[in-house]
């Protein structure tokens, strides 16, 4: 009679541990599905041409500005159509290139730096759920954290974070001044000024 209570007991144990370890397992993969889930790469998708677009229009921005500078700081020295503006407008098709790049780097990190949270509050549930969390549960709670980490990353792009693109044309702008302010000068005495100076470098007489 004990031993027979004994092998029941045993046998009642080993069924509830068998149902815990299956509703385990299958929350775990509820889980894994949701997060590796072609809904979730079309979100992660989205939020990468999202990040792309931020950051190229912030570029277009800076673009426009040092296109403006530029062609101010050319004419106001009567450089429109030279050596030096060729030069620096040359500059400044580099600079643009090289920011169209930065911004998709830029755009890449975030996307990984989101796929970085999803792998991260992924392994939390994973880990909750080896504790006994429901099946319900874990379903809702993946759907609330990859929210959150989308929300997360979202508000984590910085229009800054580009630098400044165009900032090596600063010396053009600088001399301009320079130049327009000698010329100011030397009227002031009398004297004349003849524009001639390189790219990025300042000039006259």
């Amino acid at each position: 009679m004990m031993g027979g209570g004994s092998n029941g007991s045993a046998t009642k144990a080993a069924q509830e541990e068998s149902w815990r370890q299956n509703n385990i397992n299958q929350a775990v993969n509820q889980i894994n599905a949701i997060y590796g889930g072609a809904s979730r790469q079309a979100d992660i998708n989205d939020f990468l041409g999202a990040s792309r677009s931020f950051y190229t229009n912030e570029l277009e921005k800076q673009k426009g500005v040092a296109d403006r500078s530029l062609k101010f700081a050319m004419a106001r020295n009567g450089l429109t159509g030279g050596t030096a503006s060729i030069d620096a407008n040359r500059t400044l098709g580099e600079n643009y290139q090289s920011g169209i790049l930065s911004a998709d780097r830029l755009a890449q990190q975030a996307a990984a730096d989101l796929r970085t949270a999803d792998d991260n509050s992924r392994m939390n549930l994973i880990s909750q759920a080896s504790t006994g969390m429901g099946l319900t549960s874990g379903a809702q709670q993946a759907a609330q954290a990859m929210q959150a980490n989308l929300q997360g990353s979202r508000g984590a792009m910085k229009a800054d974070a580009l630098g400044d693109v165009f900032g090596g044309l600063a010396n053009v702008y600088t001399n301009s001044k320079n130049m327009a302010e000698e010329r100011r000068g030397n009227r002031a005495y009398g004297l004349t000024y003849q524009p001639g100076f390189g790219a990025g470098a300042a000039g006259g007489r």
